[in-house]
């Protein structure tokens, strides 16, 4: 094939596949935010739902995984001194024994900022799983701009612990769980992203 040859009619363009793409996520959001918080997303316009983050885009089960491995990261510091057997179960079924593996190797790494709030305490077996899931819906909360978004977000993530946390820290928690995710389960997002179909 020569470099002057033009693609064969039936392979996608590019643009047009990154398109349809963008298409099928912002369609995802909208369903999401339509079921879970209507109210709010009457309020949103197509250029904001364009910007949401992809998590949004996650299909029920997926985006509750991504929460509690939000959270974990957040947590990563007392999750690293764990020595009990059930704590450490709890998690490693509530994360995935690949990520919760690839979190603890990240000792050399400081999990979060000094500017992070304190994470909830993670007492007990029974409830490891909850905790993690509600500071990662409150990290994946903060990570949005305050606005109608944030507003419609509110409704859709799991009932989240309140922190006060600059959304560039949270932006940085959930692109770090995005890397560590990358890395254990391969295509994680497009694996788990509601599409039109």
């Amino acid at each position: 094939m020569n470099s002057n040859s033009q693609p064969s009619a039936g392979a996608p363009v590019p643009e047009v596949a990154e398109a349809s793409k963008r298409r099928g996520r912002r369609a995802a959001v909208a369903r999401r935010l339509l079921a879970k918080a209507a109210d709010a997303a009457a309020t949103l316009d197509w250029d904001t739902l364009d910007r949401a983050p992809e998590w949004l885009a996650l299909r029920e089960a997926a985006l509750a995984a991504f929460e509690r491995r939000v959270g974990a990261l957040l947590c990563a510091p007392a999750l690293r001194l764990w020595i009990d057997g059930p704590r450490i179960a709890a998690a490693r079924a509530a994360l995935g024994d690949a990520f919760l593996r690839a979190l603890l190797a990240e000792h050399d790494k400081p999990a979060v900022d000094a500017g992070a709030p304190a994470p909830p305490r993670l007492q007990s077996a029974e409830r490891v799983a909850t905790l993690l899931q509600a500071a990662g819906a409150g990290v994946l909360l903060a990570s949005l701009p305050a606005g109608p978004l944030r507003r419609a977000a509110t409704g859709v993530l799991s009932a989240g612990i309140p922190l006060t946390m600059v959304p560039e820290l949270a932006q940085a928690l959930v692109a770090r769980t995005w890397a560590i995710a990358a890395q254990c389960d391969g295509v994680f997002v497009a694996d788990a992203q509601e599409v039109e179909a």
